[in-house]
């Protein structure tokens, strides 16, 4: 009994982390969204980048799941990339598309 309890607040506690890291990546996927220049919406799709791939390699999500988890990360890839050549509103476009993908996870 006590060996089923420990798994279930193990699986739990995994569940809250990953849950933790999906909002931290949607909150700075939105300030990158909201930020006023390409370097800022650089340096928030990178953090936004860390905080998705600590969800992704979760063992605890769907296989559909991870195909949002993976489109948003390449589309973070892309908004670092316009953001740093200074490519503002292509660089929004590719930070909204990561946001839409990873609130899809949350559903």
């Amino acid at each position: 009994m006590l060996f089923l309890s420990f798994n279930l607040l193990l699986f739990s506690l995994l569940a809250c982390l990953a849950e933790n890291h999906l909002h931290q990546a949607i909150r700075y996927s939105e300030a990158a969204i909201m930020a006023d220049d390409g370097k800022t919406i650089s340096k928030h799709s990178e953090i936004a980048k860390i905080h998705a791939l600590l969800v992704q390699n979760q063992k605890n999500i769907s296989s559909a799941d991870r195909i949002h988890m993976a489109v948003g990360i390449v589309s973070l890839d892309q908004a670092i990339e316009k953001g740093k050549y200074e490519a503002d509103d292509s660089a929004r476009k590719a930070a909204r598309t990561a946001m839409f993908h990873f609130k899809e996870v949350r559903q």
